[in-house]
Parts: C-alpha cells; sequence; structure tokens
C-alpha cells in the first residue's frame, strides 16, 4: 500500500508484554478480507518480545506501521497512534484479543449504507485458550441495525447500550469526530470512558449492530477480569473522576443548545438496567450483558426471597429522577429545534 494513499481504516494496537497472545492478534488483521487499512501498533515499551512480533509482522505486510516508545501507559500508547491515523475512519484493537475476519468489510458495509460518525458493533468473549479461528459469527442483520441521525437519538441510543458502548474496541470513529480527542494519561481505571465520553460528544449519527465479531480474550491478570478486589477508596476515586468529566464535558458543550447536554446520555441507560432487573422489560437480544449494580442485585435478591430491603425507594426513585430529567431535555430540545 502506498504510504501517499490514505487507507480506508486505520487500527490502533497498543501493545505492552502480550507475547503470548500477539500474534494471534496480528493473524486476525492479516487474514481480513478487506484490505484497505493500515494497522498502527504501538511498542509501548515492551519488555518482552512484542516489539520483535510487531517489526516482523510489519515486514511481512506493509500496511502494518510499528512505533516504539519508553513504556508510558496503555493510554499514552493509543495518543501516539491517534496523531498518526490517516484513515477515515479509526478502530481500535487490544493486543490479547482478535477479530473476525469479515470485521473490517462488515464495518465498510454499514459506513457505505448509512455514512455515520460511528458505528457500534457487539463482541463476544473467548477463553484464554481458544482459538479464534474456530468462533463462527452470524451474518449481518441489516434490518437490524438501529440507526440514529440526530443527536438527541444517538445520545439514548448510546446510554441504553452503555456497558458495550463503554469499550473503544467496538467501534469505527469517523476520523473528524476524534479530532483533539486523547486519552486521559494517569487515570488508573477505565480511561476508556473518559475518551468515550468525550468523543461521543461529537456525535451526530450512529449505527448499533447485533454483529459480534471482535473476540475479547478472557484472561487473568487484564483489567477486566483481575480477581484483585480494588480498595474501597480507589473504587470511589475512580467513580469521582468519571463524574467529574461528564460533567465538565456538559460544562463545555453548555453553548451548543442543538444537543443534549452527556450527563443526560446515562438516564435512560439506568433506567432500562432497572427494568430489565425487575423483569418489566425483555432483555435485550445482544451478547452483551447489561451491567449489575452490586446493590440493585442485592436488592433483588432480597426481594425474591421476600426480605424487606429499605434501599427499594431510594433506588426506586433514583431511577424516576434520572428518567424525568431525560425527559425534559427532549422537551427543552424539541422546543430549541421548534425555534430554530
Amino acid at each position: 500500500m502506498s504510504h501517499a494513499a490514505a487507507p480506508y481504516f486505520s487500527l490502533i494496537v497498543p501493545v505492552y508484554k502480550v507475547e503470548r497472545f500477539l500474534q494471534d492478534a496480528l493473524d486476525s488483521v492479516h487474514e481480513q478480507t478487506f484490505t484497505d487499512y493500515e494497522a498502527l501498533c504501538v511498542d509501548d515499551g515492551s519488555p518482552d518480545g512484542s516489539g520483535t512480533i510487531l517489526d516482523e509482522a510489519a515486514r511481512v505486510n506493509p500496511r502494518f506501521r510499528v512505533i516504539h516508545q519508553r513504556n508510558a501507559g496503555v493510554s499514552a500508547a493509543r495518543n501516539r497512534a491517534l496523531d498518526r491515523v490517516r484513515g477515515t475512519y479509526v478502530l481500535f484493537l487490544d493486543p490479547d484479543d482478535a477479530i473476525c475476519p469479515g470485521w473490517f468489510a462488515t464495518f465498510a458495509k454499514v459506513i457505505h449504507a448509512h455514512h455515520p460518525d460511528l458505528v457500534q458493533f457487539d463482541y463476544r468473549y473467548i477463553e484464554e485458550a481458544d482459538d479464534w479461528r474456530t468462533v463462527s459469527v452470524p451474518a449481518l442483520e441489516e434490518n437490524r441495525c438501529q440507526v440514529a441521525t440526530d443527536a438527541l437519538t444517538c445520545g439514548e441510543l448510546w446510554g441504553e447500550r452503555f456497558v458495550s458502548a463503554g469499550h473503544p474496541v467496538t467501534k469505527a470513529w469517523r476520523r473528524e469526530v476524534l479530532n483533539g480527542k486523547r486519552f486521559p494519561v494517569g487515570v488508573p481505571f477505565f480511561e476508556d470512558r473518559h475518551f468515550l465520553w468525550a468523543a461521543f460528544a461529537g456525535v451526530s449519527s450512529l449505527v448499533i449492530a447485533a454483529y459480534p465479531g471482535y473476540f475479547y480474550r478472557k484472561r487473568e491478570g487484564s483489567a477486566l477480569f483481575s480477581t484483585e478486589k480494588r480498595p474501597l477508596i480507589r473504587s470511589v476515586k475512580v467513580n469521582v473522576a468519571e463524574y467529574k468529566t461528564i460533567l465538565a464535558i456538559t460544562r463545555q458543550m453548555r453553548g451548543n443548545v442543538l444537543r443534549p447536554f452527556p450527563i443526560f446520555y446515562y438516564a435512560a441507560f439506568a433506567w432500562a438496567a432497572f427494568l430489565v432487573k425487575l423483569r418489566l422489560r425483555p432483555k435485550p437480544k445482544t451478547s452483551i450483558p447489561l451491567p449489575q449494580s452490586p446493590r440493585l442485585t442485592a436488592y433483588i435478591r432480597n426481594h425474591r426471597a421476600g426480605r424487606p430491603d429499605s434501599a427499594a425507594c431510594a433506588i426506586f426513585w433514583r431511577v424516576i429522577l434520572l428518567r424525568f430529567f431525560l425527559l425534559l431535555e427532549e422537551v427543552r430540545l424539541l422546543l430549541v429545534h421548534l425555534k430554530h
């Protein structure tokens, strides 16, 4: 591929101490049926053989571009690649995961049909020892794609699917949407969410499809599946940092009256999760489970066992209040659009 021609997709792969799984991840990219892409692989000072594996991949496949840097963390590695992307759309892959051969092709098909700012797919878990080549992926059902062409509907769909939206690896972003958006360096957990919230603030069109073409590897030691219990004070700090991020983005967007404030994107999500838990609405037909608040889970368990739980009213009214604020935001936006 000539460096003069900008590729359709730019895939970002941050790499650190994943020698055991890296070749599998790179092979899954090599085997893509859609080949108009570049893969920007950032060796984040990995002390194992990961850097050598990347260099060999670039020698074999000219679509691979390798960047070596001193260890600075996954956010810094992704940011380094974001500074160099040339594609029309930007995607992410974790180096211990894999993608099905038709992943790029399916994204391209959806993009060609709808030309959205963002495409959101599903993922499926595979075990640590699984071979992704043996995992079958159903064909994309185009008639089941959820399409949003205005900011409010985008926010509502994003909020309801935020558990799957909380990962950068299931998406294709129009490159312009990510201009100036970078992952926060130094955030110990869930740094993805800070980036995604900021990036999503610029999305005006969205497609969500139940296409589980991304294989998320369950392995001990990864951030998501670690059995280490974080101290309460650390969890509180993480939550506070997230709330601050949402509020900061909300304040930044107050000048744009035609867009819903980001804080309202998650009201619908909280409402949907609560109703699913109480079995008052069907669980979405997706491989992505809704998140389980420990307190809400305890309430459901006590309720089914016939034990009193004083948190029931607090949980219920908190969700009602969130839904009420979302309805107010919908009315505000409707009036603004009628005025304009």
